[in-house]
């Protein structure tokens, strides 16, 4: 019984989140949310809270875009409401997701890094040259430019 219960939470938190992207794009007039997009929602045990999370491209525009869906709260339930067939529909709570900005952060800090890693490796192996005369251990054929 409990597994129907968590797999049930998870396909409203599905119709939810498709829901809302649906809503968004083609009944909520407010232009700050062109560009918002939905990652991700979760629902929590009781079904009576949905946390949506969502990004949007522009970082100078999130307090806008934050306030407007704030606004559209009410009237994005109501629609949710008209497509369910459950007895009640969560309250939202719409939650700036961080995520992607934290995974740019992570991949930049890598790829230096990388490159760093990459400089020094290349560095070691010109002075191990050098200290060898210039000889490797392929003979003349495959020597190192």
């Amino acid at each position: 019984m409990r597994k129907y219960s968590n797999n049930r939470s998870g396909r409203i938190a599905d119709q939810i989140q498709k829901d809302v992207v649906n809503i968004l794009r083609t009944k909520v007039k407010d232009p700050r949310v062109t560009w918002v997009t939905i990652n991700d929602v979760e629902i929590d045990k009781e079904n009576t809270t949905a946390s949506i999370y969502w990004s949007v491209l522009d970082e100078n525009k999130i307090v806008d875009v934050t306030r407007a869906l704030e606004s559209a709260r009410g009237f994005i339930r109501s629609e949710l409401s008209k497509g369910f067939k459950t007895y009640t529909i969560p309250q939202l709570k719409f939650i700036f997701d961080e995520s992607l900005a934290r995974g740019a952060k992570i991949l930049s800090v890598i790829n230096r890094v990388s490159k760093e890693f990459s400089v020094a490796e290349d560095t070691q192996i010109e002075s191990e040259n050098n200290s060898n005369g210039g000889d490797n251990d392929y003979g003349d054929n495959f020597k190192k430019n």
